[in-house]
């Protein structure tokens, strides 16, 4: 897992500190930098982008609230975990969606449980970023020298890994590619599947499967075109194919 980034923003240096203390125990989180005031928090937003902002609610410039409003509009995603010495502001934090509230002097443990919240919040998120970018995705703009071909993603076959190329193969046209068969992986739907270290194959099209010595064929229909299937895929592969 990526590690998280956490700005935190308190005038109490003290408090700063505590609370970097408690970031820096787990290891899925990194400070990414502190701030003293409203102003520079925005500025550590601008710069880093963290994922988690630690926000006092009473500091100098702007006070956590203003601050909160101002680093949505710089960061919409960013998770804002509030925390103050006063609950007087509850209800208009969670009003700007914060992640969580706490009241110091706060104890570790609940620190621990807000940044397990805002963690699953930010997952969440990006798996759902994903799923939109991967149901909206109609086709594959390919990349070769100075031109770019849009191959409708339903009508690719598999991708294939010759040298350092990638090619993109249809039932009548190969398109040849320099970007790695891992990008291209990345921005293709879930049916695509990596059958063999050099075969990324739509499993939507494959009609047939055949034994080919120490590995295995996958057959299109209407095409003569086969792809390889390693045999530590093979599994793997009929179980996906039977559901």
């Amino acid at each position: 897992m990526e590690e998280i980034k956490v700005v935190i923003a308190d005038d109490d240096p003290s408090s700063r500190m505590l609370l970097a203390q408690f970031t820096k125990l787990l290891p899925d989180y990194t400070v990414a930098g502190e701030a003293a005031s409203g102003n520079e928090l925005l500025e550590l937003v601008m710069k880093e982008k963290p994922e988690i902002v630690l926000l006092d609610i009473q500091m100098p410039d702007l006070n956590g609230v203003e601050a909160a409003r101002a680093c949505k509009m710089i960061a919409p995603s960013v998770h804002i975990i509030f925390t103050t010495g006063h609950e007087e502001y509850a209800v208009e934090a969670f009003n700007l969606s914060a992640v969580d509230y706490l009241v110091k002097p706060i104890e570790r443990t609940r620190f621990f449980m807000a940044l397990e919240k805002a963690r699953k919040s930010i997952a969440a998120a990006k798996a759902i970023e994903v799923r939109a970018a991967k149901m909206e995705w109609k086709r594959l703009a390919i990349k070769s020298n100075q031109t770019f071909a849009y191959v409708p993603v339903e009508e690719i076959l598999f991708i294939e890994k010759e040298g350092r190329k990638s090619v993109v193969h249809t039932v009548d046209e190969r398109f040849e590619t320099h970007e790695p068969l891992l990008d291209l992986e990345e921005r293709l739907p879930d049916y695509f599947h990596k059958t063999h270290r050099s075969y990324l194959v739509n499993l939507k099209k494959i009609v047939k499967i055949e034994a080919l010595g120490e590995t295995y064929s996958a057959h299109f229909a209407n095409c003569e075109k086969t792809a390889y299937i390693s045999k530590l895929k093979i599994n793997e592969i009929h179980r996906l194919m039977g559901t």
